[in-house]
């Protein structure tokens, strides 16, 4: 599972990389669904976010968002630079 889960994250890498910085992000790895709606996400779309957590461990990128449903490109595009994955 976690081998599955690096080969996205290196192909959405290579599709979309940006740099990662900390500050006044959001920390996606521990948000709860009330913090991601807050970023303008629906209801429905955070919690598949904190499930997608759950059930397959902590992001490693934040362009892994891409791959947890309902999370389509447009809404990556709306989120992506307010949150983070860096500790």
């Amino acid at each position: 599972m976690r081998a599955r889960r690096l080969a996205v994250a290196t192909v959405l890498l290579a599709v979309h990389a940006a740099p990662l910085l900390a500050a006044d992000k959001l920390q996606l790895n521990q948000a709860s669904a009330e913090q991601l709606t807050a970023l303008g996400l629906t209801a429905s779309q955070a919690a598949q976010i904190v499930r997608y957590r759950k059930e397959d461990g902590d992001f490693l990128q934040v362009e892994e968002l891409l791959v947890v449903p309902q999370i389509s490109r447009d809404v990556y595009e709306k989120v992506h630079d307010k949150v983070t994955v860096d500790e």
